[in-house]
């Protein structure tokens, strides 16, 4: 049995906006409705509003050897309270769930959030992706009781999830 190959987390500087938009292209086709954009949407964006989003957030990026596997985002942009952060557009590819990719991403934009002296990260994930609750569940969110409404369709919410740093 071949081994697999070795999965790294590293974080995306603005130069790097090519392998953020292909994996950002690649979660929004995958998994539409998991997201408040679309791929139309993204698709017409062009380098500087990539560049612009990584100099804006931290985009961590889950290779599996040179493959891109997964991403998430750290912000806190649009936080009312200066001790708050957010986890943003998480995403793993389907042939690596279950494989430690989502949890390296959460240990990583946790260890940004730590460094960064925040006492709060949220997230929201939308409700009926079970599989993204119990994985946030495992590293330490709970739910605070907040839904937001799913920015695409009305008959879907999104539940926040908080951690206390």
């Amino acid at each position: 049995m071949a081994e697999s190959p070795a999965l790294t987390v590293c974080r995306l500087a603005a130069d790097d906006w090519h392998a953020y938009r292909d994996i950002r292209l690649a979660m929004l086709q995958e998994s539409p409705s998991a997201f408040g954009s679309t791929h139309a949407e993204a698709a017409s964006f062009d380098e500087e509003l990539w560049r612009q989003r990584l100099a804006d957030n931290v985009v961590i990026l889950a290779q599996a050897g040179t493959m891109a596997v997964g991403a998430a985002m750290y912000s806190e942009f649009g936080m009312t309270d200066p001790g708050d952060c957010a986890l943003y557009g998480m995403w793993v590819d389907p042939r690596f769930r279950g494989t430690g990719v989502g949890r390296a991403l959460v240990d990583a934009v946790v260890a940004q959030a730590g460094s960064a002296g925040k006492r709060r990260l949220v997230l929201h994930v939308v409700s009926g992706n079970d599989a993204a609750g119990r994985l946030y569940e495992r590293s330490g969110f709970v739910p605070t009781g907040h839904t937001v409404p799913f920015p695409r369709d009305d008959d879907v919410v999104e539940i926040e999830m908080e951690l206390l740093l």
